[in-house]
């Protein structure tokens, strides 16, 4: 009764995010952004909310997903994992997630990013089997010292511009010292890297992603990495673009190597959802690639691919769960004949693969041609 209960509360609660954040969208759309200041403690003390098109974009794209994986749950989830709480840590999850995209501060920012690890350890973890123990160490670890790196930097923000209002920031980083703020933007662009799964820190990735039950990894693998990448447009393009100008050539390779480096990992990769994350990754590299430029037509393809991505890499982990199940494996050596088993799964796999990369008519090749 109890898994019944949290199933239909969890998904109450994702309907009504998701009414909210269309309306949000809608509200964006029409009259500009929005911001809404805590208790009145005017910025830049007080924390601000600010939602503009990319932030409301991100947020509805996210509550759709949650909704999608939650409903898979309901088939997947072993008694255990909803003992566990698995529910309440989506819950808590997509909470960080939408933090995160709807945040006008940064230090609000990092508190988000840590609603999300708390989140994302206890899905790795649930359930727990060995294997996913040994993964959350290795997530963990990377995770906390992206976390340290970013607390640096924001710390060092903060002590040069007196602020950490976004924007604030845009305001009194003209005046800054340049060659302090490329460093500082260095801080963060690793911090946000390491988070996001670029090359060269992306180990951790497919190292975990896998590991968990199909629709924990659809989570994790749609929305984690996209607020890695949605931090690191923000704070490059709009906040700190002096610093990017320094860094853009560094960028441009990252974003070049973790292209090429991802998809040829996937190829060389037997797990089936391993090389998904891997592909992951790949997508990580192009969604990045908008930021050397920074003009917003280049922006807003990376904006675009990062909302398919978190469409199709959900459906994709979801699909690749299902497939797991048919083959009774997860070596795709030791899996055949799974369209004589179930077509409907391997035209879905099929669509979605081609999604993936880019080829039109798909949701994937549209943003592509805009970057």
């Amino acid at each position: 009764g109890i898994v019944r209960v949290q199933l239909w509360i969890c998904l109450a609660v994702l309907l009504l995010v998701l009414v909210c954040d269309g309306v949000l969208f809608d509200r964006v759309l029409s009259t500009g952004p929005l911001s809404m200041t805590m208790g009145k403690w005017l910025p830049p003390f007080g924390i601000s909310f600010t939602a503009d098109v990319m932030g409301a974009t991100f947020a509805l794209a996210a509550a759709f997903v949650a909704i999608c994986v939650v409903l898979y749950m309901a088939l997947d989830t072993p008694e255990s994992a909803v003992r566990d709480g698995a529910y309440p840590l989506v819950l808590l999850l997509v909470a960080g997630v939408s933090g995160a995209f709807l945040t006008g501060d940064l230090f609000n920012l990092y508190v988000w990013f840590e609603v999300m690890l708390i989140a994302s350890f206890g899905l790795i973890v649930i359930a727990g089997n060995p294997v996913q123990l040994d993964s959350a160490v290795k997530y963990g670890v990377l995770n906390f010292l992206a976390t340290t790196l970013f607390l640096a930097a924001l710390g060092l923000l903060y002590g040069t511009l007196g602020t950490l209002n976004m924007a604030d920031i845009i305001g009194t980083a003209k005046k800054a010292d340049p060659a302090l703020l490329a460093t500082i933007g260095a801080l963060f662009a690793l911090a946000f890297g390491m988070k996001a799964a670029v090359f060269p820190v992306n180990a951790w990735l497919p190292a975990t992603y896998h590991t968990p039950p199909a629709s924990i990894s659809a989570l994790l693998g749609g929305l984690l990495t996209k607020v890695g990448v949605y931090a690191f447009i923000r704070i490059m393009v709009e906040l700190l673009p002096m610093a990017r100008d320094v860094l853009a050539p560094a960028i441009t390779i990252v974003a070049i190597a973790t292209m090429i480096v991802g998809p040829l990992s996937a190829i060389a990769e037997t797990n089936l959802r391993r090389a998904i994350g891997f592909l992951l990754i790949g997508g990580v590299g192009i969604a990045i690639s908008c930021v050397p430029k920074g003009q917003m037509f280049v922006i807003f393809g990376g904006v675009a691919y990062v909302v398919s991505s978190i469409l199709v890499m959900s459906a994709l982990y979801l699909v690749a769960g299902l497939i797991e199940k048919a083959q009774g494996a997860t070596d795709t050596r030791e899996m055949g004949g799974m369209y004589a088993a179930n077509s409907l799964i391997s035209i879905l796999f099929l669509v979605l693969v081609l999604a993936v990369s880019g080829i039109p008519p798909f949701l994937g090749f549209w943003p592509k041609l805009l970057l």
